[in-house]
């Protein structure tokens, strides 16, 4: 597989500076006079990672070098913001349903007017420019420089070469004055050497192959519902879904005719959203156009051939580190028109944790969850080691995706899917397709958070994932238009706009009020063996006898498996969901 512009270049899991190098003490003496205070972005570059570079104060980024930040604003009551996301999903709570409003929001949870300002202030004042602020209050961007970071963020930021690449990263935690310290939360932007990715594998239209386990063959996106029962529930007609990308999506919406009018469908209605403000890239990347063909053309597929809208959530192409990301995902919620949000992409969980990412995008999931709005998030497909190299084996040194492990989104996992000789469902195992040519292990994400807290709703300290799980092999992948022509795709960022489009058509049946589900499936899958499609019980995530394995029930592979979705409908319409 092609690496695109914004993969992840592979970096020892960061943590805080054990030492500190010469120029981050030349930068702290610069600001000796003010009183700092810590934010959630650590430094990226370690103590032991400079020292081995032999850095020095000539590889410090020009005080006139461009770097535009994102600022994220810590919640107000994010206490209460968390427990109102768990009641009014869970039924029996006094506040089941009713969901929160984007102006309830920002009332009662949004940082305040004059927190905002403050934040503004000190940006201007610091000589940022183009200084904007979300809808939600929870982001302000910014231009800048490195000189303006330094002297803003009390962090230098150096040049930094891997692998034949360059980018940049901060040498020790950003700060701010004390005075803002508890409005903001984290400084996003300071790194450019880790970045968010596809979780596809792209290969030519394979033959079906016969094996004991049943047939292994590719799928046009319009069998799935056949394939998981979901032929009986309505389309997702007038239900608006929303897909995150990277970059801009015309090809996508080219390849989206193609595919309708290959298959019978009507045309699809289309929305583009930039979300950076009045900046930013959204031309097309080549790379990253078989991602969004895969995630539109199995949304559709999966939904029945129609759905109300589908609202391309558009990142900066060339934000910095994954400061676009952010702000696309933050959009989505702010808008709060897309019930259910694909979301094919991850990255390294301690590198999110390290740059403030994790900490900025679980305030704005929490609200997603909250409002009854659900993303489906690809688990992940360097199977147990997503931070080792990016899916290099490393013995028993396991890892997970971010935002995959977020407790409010739900992480959909890979199986391979077997079909009878006639083409009907015949079962699934662990998605494992082992090493490729270069070593790098192919296979679904599943493990266990080093950060993140286990939800009420699972057992254990620290969140779990998958949650369930659908076809993710690339020799069963899915037959997709991409540049006008057919390729198989698969990996994980196959499973989720799967999930993505029968989610959709549940909530064509039973209403947009059904909320985020994570809670209801713990409660009632293990009682409702039949809301199952298949229980993966063989196969595993690793390599060389290291990794989980599949067992009876929730696993860390496959989750629940694969659900029954014509089953799952019947048990929401009777009230027992």
């Amino acid at each position: 597989m092609k690496r695109n512009a914004w993969f992840a270049l592979p970096l020892p899991s960061p943590r805080r500076l054990a030492c500190v190098a010469p120029l981050v003490f030349a930068a702290a003496a610069a600001h000796a006079a003010t009183d700092w205070v810590d934010t959630h972005t650590k430094a990226f570059l370690t103590g032991p990672q400079l020292m081995a570079r032999s850095v020095a104060p000539s590889l410090e980024l020009a005080a006139g070098e461009t770097t535009n930040v994102v600022v994220s604003l810590r919640l107000r009551n994010a206490a209460q913001l968390k427990q109102l996301a768990r009641d009014v999903n869970r039924p029996g709570s006094a506040h089941y349903r009713q969901y929160l409003t984007h102006e309830q929001f920002l009332a009662n949870y949004a940082p305040t007017d004059a927190q905002v300002k403050s934040v503004v202030d000190y940006l201007h004042k610091s000589g940022f420019t183009n200084v904007e602020v979300a809808p939600n209050r929870l982001l302000v961007s910014a231009s800048g420089t490195a000189g303006t970071v330094k002297a803003a963020f009390n962090t230098s930021l150096v040049h930094f070469e891997y692998a034949g690449r360059s980018g940049f990263a901060n040498t020790s935690t950003a700060q701010v004055p004390r005075a803002l310290g508890d409005v903001v939360g984290s400084v996003l932007g300071l790194q450019s050497v880790a970045r968010a990715r596809p979780m596809l594998r792209i290969g030519n239209v394979a033959k079906p192959q016969a094996l004991a386990a049943g047939t292994a063959t590719g799928h046009y996106p319009k069998e799935f519902p056949g394939l998981y029962n979901a032929t009986g529930v309505p389309t997702a007609a007038g239900v608006t879904v929303g897909i995150i990308t990277i970059g801009g999506v015309s090809q996508t919406l080219q390849d989206l005719k193609q595919f309708t009018s290959s298959n019978g469908y009507g045309t699809v209605t289309t929305q583009t959203v930039k979300t950076n403000g009045t900046g930013g890239s959204y031309s097309d990347d080549q790379d990253g156009q078989g991602e969004w063909d895969l995630d539109s053309q199995s949304i559709v597929g999966s939904a029945g051939g129609q759905v109300g809208k589908l609202v391309f959530y558009m990142a900066d192409l060339n934000a910095a580190g994954n400061t676009g990301l952010t702000q696309a995902f933050n959009r989505a919620v702010s808008d709060n028109t897309a019930k259910v949000i694909n979301v094919s992409l991850g990255w390294c969980e301690t590198d999110a944790d390290a740059d403030g990412t994790l900490d900025a995008e679980e305030q704005i999931f929490t609200t997603a969850a909250a409002q009854g709005q659900t993303f489906s998030v690809s688990s992940g497909d360097e199977g147990v080691y997503e931070c080792n190299n990016r899916g290099y084996p490393d013995g028993s040194n396991y890892t997970v995706s971010w935002p995959a492990s977020s407790p409010h989104v739900l992480a959909i996992g890979g199986t391979t899917l077997y079909t009878t000789s006639a083409g009907a469902f015949s079962n699934e195992t662990v998605w494992n397709e082992g090493l490729d040519s270069n070593g790098k292990l192919w296979a679904t994400g599943g493990g266990v958070s080093t950060i993140l807290p286990a939800p009420s709703w699972q057992s254990g300290s620290n969140r779990q994932l998958p949650d369930v799980a659908f076809d993710a092999a690339q020799s069963t992948g899915a037959y997709i238009y991409n540049y006008g022509q057919l390729q198989q795709i698969g990996g994980t960022s196959l499973a989720a706009p799967i999930f993505t489009g029968f989610w959709a058509r549940l909530l064509a049946a039973n209403g947009t009020g059904l909320g985020f589900p994570a809670a209801n499936f713990y409660a009632d899958i293990p009682s409702h063996p039949s809301l199952v499609r298949y229980d993966v019980v063989s196969g595993n995530n690793g390599y060389q006898g290291y990794g989980y394995k599949a067992g009876t029930g929730w696993d860390l592979t496959t989750g629940f498996g694969s659900l029954n979705i014509a089953n799952l409908n019947q048990l929401i319409k009777s009230g027992g969901f």
